[in-house]
C-alpha cells in the first residue's frame, strides 16, 4: 500500500509546478546579486536549460508509471544502493524545506515584524504547512490553483502602476557581464527557482490522467517562468542596479506605487502573496519529504511524520545560519553546486541506465 491515496488532476499538477516557481521569486534577489541589470537574460536561459530537465523528469517518470522516485531508485539502482540514493533525496527535500522556512523568517524580520522572535514567525507559518500536509496532495493542489492565479494578477498589476516609474536604461549596458558570472548567475537560476522541480518525480503517480503530466508539467514550468521573469523585468526597469543590494527587491519596487496619493501601500499586497507563494513551496517541500520516508520505509501512511519532521526543519532553520546574509550567500554560491546531483545527474543516469537495461533486454530477446 502506498503512503499517499489522494488523487490530482493534469491541472492541478500544473498550478503546484507554477506555484514552486513562483514560491522561488524572492531567492531570484540572490542572483540579481550576481547578474545585476542582466538578471532578466539569465532567467530566461536557465528557463531554456529547465525544459530538458523537465522532459528528463517526465521521462522518467514515463519509463516508471505509477512509481514515485523511491521507488524508482531501487528499480533502477537495486535494494542497498537505491535506498543510499533515496535517503540522500530525503536529506535534500528536507534541506530545501528548511532553507525556505528560515527565508520566510527573514523576509518577515526585515519588513514586516521586525521586532518579534524568529522561533515565533518560524512556529506560525510551519502550523499553517503542516495543516495542508496532513490535509494531502489534493488540497494542496486546490489551494495552489487559487494562489498561483493571484500571484500572476499582483505581478501584471503592480507592473502596470509602475510603468511611469520604469527606466530603459536600467537595462544597460547590455551583456555587461564576465563569463564566470554569466555561468554562474545562469546556473543559480537553473538550480533554484527551475531545477527544484525534480520534487515532483515523488507526486506525479498521484496525477490521475498520466498521459497529460508532460503537458501539464511544460505548462506550469511556462507559467511560474513567465511571474519570475516578468517580476525581474518589473523590479530591474524600476530600480536598477539598486536592485543588487536589496533582500526583495520585488517588495522594494512595489512601495515605489502612488497613483494620486490614492493607491499606496501595494507593498502589503506583495508580501501576502510572496507569503502564499512560500506557503505553497514549503508545504509541497514538506510533504514529499515526509512521503519519501514513508516510501523508504514502508510505512502504511505518512502523517505520523508530518509533525515531528516539520520540528526539525525549524530547528535546521535556526541553526544552520547565524544571519540573513549568511542565508543567502549559501543560496547563491553553495546550493547551485549542492544540487547538481540531485537536479541532474541521477535523474540523468537513472534514465540512461534503464535504457541501456531494456537494449540488453532487447537484444537478449532476439
Amino acid at each position: 500500500m502506498k503512503p499517499e491515496q489522494g488523487k490530482i488532476s493534469s491541472s492541478q499538477l500544473m498550478f503546484l509546478i507554477a506555484g514552486l516557481i513562483q514560491g522561488s521569486s524572492l531567492l531570484v534577489a540572490f542572483a540579481t546579486k550576481i547578474t545585476k541589470q542582466n538578471t532578466w537574460l539569465v532567467v530566461l536561459l536557465g528557463f531554456a536549460i529547465s525544459l530538458g530537465l523537465a522532459l528528463i523528469y517526465v521521462t522518467l517518470a514515463q519509463n516508471f508509471p505509477e512509481k514515485n522516485l523511491i521507488e524508482i531508485n531501487e528499480i533502477v539502482y537495486g535494494k542497498y544502493l537505491g535506498n543510499l540514493i533515496s535517503g540522500l533525496y530525503i536529506w535534500f527535500f528536507f534541506s530545501i524545506g528548511s532553507f525556505n522556512l528560515r527565508f520566510v523568517g527573514d523576509f518577515s524580520l526585515t519588513y514586516l515584524v521586525p521586532e518579534t522572535p524568529i522561533i515565533v514567525i518560524l512556529v506560525m507559518f510551519a502550523f499553517i504547512c503542516i495543516w495542508a500536509v496532513r490535509s494531502g496532495i489534493e488540497v494542496i493542489g486546490r489551494l495552489s490553483g487559487i494562489f498561483v492565479i493571484i500571484t500572476l494578477i499582483e505581478v501584471i498589476t503592480t507592473s502596470l502602476l509602475l510603468i511611469k516609474q520604469m527606466k530603459l536604461t536600467n537595462f544597460l549596458p547590455l551583456f555587461d557581464l564576465s563569463l564566470q558570472d554569466f555561468i554562474h548567475g545562469t546556473h543559480t537560476m537553473t538550480s533554484i527557482p527551475f531545477g527544484e522541480i525534480m520534487i515532483f518525480l515523488m507526486i506525479i503517480p498521484s496525477v490521475n490522467k498520466l498521459n497529460q503530466v508532460k503537458s501539464a508539467t511544460l505548462s506550469g514550468l511556462c507559467i511560474g517562468g513567465f511571474t519570475v521573469l516578468f517580476s525581474t523585468l518589473r523590479n530591474t526597469a524600476v530600480l536598477g542596479i539598486t536592485a543588487t543590494i536589496m533582500f526583495s527587491p520585488s517588495f522594494e519596487a512595489v512601495r515605489l506605487i502612488d497613483i494620486a496619493g490614492v493607491i499606496t501601500r501595494m507593498e502589503v499586497l506583495v508580501a501576502s502573496v510572496l507569503l502564499i507563494t512560500l506557503f505553497i513551496k514549503t508545504s509541497l517541500l514538506l510533504y514529499v519529504t515526509v512521503l519519501a520516508l514513508a516510501q523508504l520505509f514502508r510505512l502504511r501512511t505518512y502523517r505520523p511524520l508530518v509533525l515531528p519532521v516539520c520540528i526539525l526543519m525549524i530547528s535546521f532553520a535556526l541553526l544552520a545560519f547565524d544571519s540573513t546574509m549568511e542565508n543567502a550567500l549559501s543560496a547563491a554560491n553553495d546550493w547551485p553546486i549542492v544540487s547538481i546531483p540531485f537536479n541532474f545527474l541521477f535523474p540523468l543516469a537513472s534514465l540512461i541506465l534503464i535504457k541501456i537495461r531494456r537494449l540488453h533486454q532487447g537484444g537478449g530477446g532476439k
